[in-house]
This record gives C-alpha cells, structure tokens and sequence, in this order.
C-alpha cells in the first residue's frame, strides 16, 4: 500500500502551526545558528583558484578544495553535530508518547547521542558506498534509511541493530516515493542554498561589503535551517504512517 505523501505533509504542516514556538526555539539554537557560523566561516576561507584553460588542468583548483575541507573540518563536524540533536530533540518531542518537554527530550537526545552519532555515520557511510558504486545504489539507499532516526527517536527500547532492521523493514516496497520525496526536500533547498551561496562567494572575492556578506551568511543559514526542520517534520509524519501498519 503507497504512502499518502500530500497527507504527511498536511499533517507536517499542521505540527508546524500547531508547535511553531517550540520548532523554530529548536531550529533556532541547532540549525540556524550553527549554519550562520558555519556559513561566515566558510566564505571567509574562500579564495580564488581558476582552472587552466590551456591545459584543462583543475590539479590546483581540487587541492585548495581539499585544502578548504580540511582546514573546516573541525567546523564541519560541530555543525553537523548540532544539526543531529536538533533533529533528534524534534523526533523526541513528536513522536515520544511520555510527551517529554524540550528540556527531558534534550536530556534523552544527550544520553543516546552515541547511537545516534553511530546511526548517522552507518548511513552516511551507505549513501557514499552506494555512490561510489553507481548512482542507482545511492538512490536506494537515501530511500530505505528515511526513517532511521525516527525509529531510533520512537523506540528507544530497540538495540541499535534491531533499530536499523525495523527502519529497513518499514521502508520495504515505498523506496520511489520516499526517494522523491527527499529529492523534493533537498533539491529545493539546495538550489536556493547554491544560488546564496554562489553569490556569497562572488561578493566575498569582489572585497564586498561586510554587511551585504553577513546579510547572505544569515539568508543561507535561514535556508539550511527551515530545510532541517521540514525534513524532521516530515521524517516523523512519514514515520507514524509507516509504523502505523505495523
């Protein structure tokens, strides 16, 4: 039986209006803020590298590349931690049936967070084993992992393995619609998130204004931002339909 997508996200949507206080005070402190950082540090780092036309050699421009994600390795790593608790406190706070308030699902979020730091990088670790081995893989397994930290949020009582089986089993036949779905999520984002970010970069080598940079900085952290919590929303919204047929 298909997932009724346009009813998920009605249903998101509702939690939204319904919860925004507390969805935006969450998004706020671990998506919006640490993006914003993340986001000024980043186009600080920035510098110019052009790629040879005669030779079509990009060598130098994949080096400072490298370099760059090197030297924001640290950097990365918090935002991508705070972006995980955000989402975790989120998950808790929907779909825990104690209905614990901000505070105890940030507690429950702390005790279990070397589950969740392990889930996040198993995942992560399929999506690039999948891309490095095809495209195709890669889309298969954005679609089975959707609900991973829905489940490992909803029944703590599951040890990690069974946790990831349940997520798996729960994904089993609905692979197209919640890799559409996702695609709908992130590309949307994404393409705003880029066209900011392309024109933070184009400031920022220009010796732009620092106000005009800050001003991009905040519009692609907002983005980032209200990207993660659409997709916890909708993660946990999917989640209840999933779980609901047992």
């Amino acid at each position: 039986m298909r997932i009724d997508i346009g009813a998920a996200l009605r249903e998101a949507v509702a939690i939204w209006r319904r919860d925004r206080e507390v969805v935006v005070a969450v998004a706020g402190l671990f998506f919006f803020l640490p993006n914003l950082a993340l986001s000024l540090l980043l186009t600080a780092a920035k510098a110019p590298v052009s790629v040879d036309p005669a030779t079509g050699d990009d060598g130098a421009l994949l080096a400072a590349l490298q370099a760059q994600l090197i030297e924001n390795a640290p950097w990365l790593a918090m935002q991508a931690l705070a972006e995980l608790i955000g989402i975790a406190v989120l998950l808790a706070l929907l779909l825990d049936p104690a209905r614990p308030t901000v505070g105890e699902a940030l507690r429950s979020v702390l005790r279990r967070l070397p589950v969740l730091v392990a889930a996040m990088l198993l995942v992560n670790a399929a999506k690039l084993g999948g891309l490095l081995l095809l495209v195709l893989p890669a889309l298969y397994v954005i679609g089975r992992v959707f609900v991973v930290m829905p489940v490992l949020m909803a029944e703590p009582q599951r040890r990690f393995g069974d946790a990831m089986g349940r997520a798996l089993a729960l994904t089993q036949g609905h692979v197209m619609q919640l890799l559409s779905l996702s695609a709908m999520l992130y590309f949307g984002g994404q393409l705003v998130a880029l066209l900011l970010t392309s024109t933070a970069g184009a400031v920022s080598r220009s010796g732009g204004n620092p106000v005009t940079m800050a001003m991009l900085a905040t519009a692609i952290a907002f983005v980032g931002a209200a990207m993660s919590t659409a997709f916890a929303l909708v993660r946990a919204t999917i989640y209840r339909r999933l779980a609901s047929r047992g």
